[in-house]
């Protein structure tokens, strides 16, 4: 028995040491929009249009929305960009409330990155297709939750993003206050191996659990 379990911790330290720490990485940003908006800005560090409100649907807690209709981006996670590392897969989630009745032609709700800000922008969720972001947000007076993975780009692009959001106005229109985001994460995908290591540290509790019913 102690030879087995010898042989089960020897096996888990070689694998961390090739896997390294960033398989089991955490969230490298997240907001619930609980206090205020200390971490976000608006384009090159000026004013924005977003603002913290109660859940409108009467849930706890608040919720991002905006005062304002924009375009090219409103407000962007602020300090230093995040450094990605290039090849490595990330992910961003979060949840979306869209109210019904928008304005056809592309008004809503926008979800994307910024190298810069405004910079160069990856619209990767929307309400329709402008500015070629996928239209799957939903609005139709409920919470959603969405997930975009992305492997960060080259070197020779840039290798450093920002969150962004707006609630986005077509030549103007849009309707003010009716996109709403939450529980906003950017975090790293775990390596395959962190899937490893994790059912590995399950066998272990197990057989600990057992040798001591033992």
């Amino acid at each position: 028995m102690a030879r087995s379990f010898k042989c089960i911790i020897v096996t888990a330290v070689v694998l961390v040491s090739l896997l390294g720490p960033e398989a089991l990485a955490g969230p490298i940003f997240h907001d619930t929009f609980e206090s205020d908006l200390s971490a976000w800005t608006g384009k090159s560090g000026g004013a924005h249009n977003g603002a913290i409100v109660p859940d409108p649907l009467g849930g706890a807690g608040n919720a991002l929305t905006f005062t304002a209709v924009n375009s090219g981006g409103d407000i962007f996670t602020t300090g230093q960009a995040f450094s990605l590392s290039s090849g490595r897969l990330y992910r961003v989630s979060f949840d979306f409330l869209g109210l019904p009745g928008q304005v056809p032609g592309g008004s809503g709700g926008f979800a994307g990155l910024s190298q810069g800000y405004p910079g160069t922008h990856m619209w990767y969720y929307g309400t329709n297709t402008t500015s070629g972001a996928a239209p799957i947000l939903i609005d139709d007076g409920q919470w959603h939750r969405y997930a975009y993975n992305f492997i960060a780009p080259a070197p020779v692009v840039g290798n450093t993003v920002r969150l962004m959001f707006e609630d986005f106005g077509y030549f103007g229109y849009g309707i003010p206050g009716d996109a709403f985001f939450d529980n906003v994460v950017f975090q790293v995908v775990p390596a395959p191996g962190a899937v490893v290591l994790a059912g590995l540290g399950s066998a272990i509790v197990g057989w600990l659990r057992r040798r001591k019913a033992v």
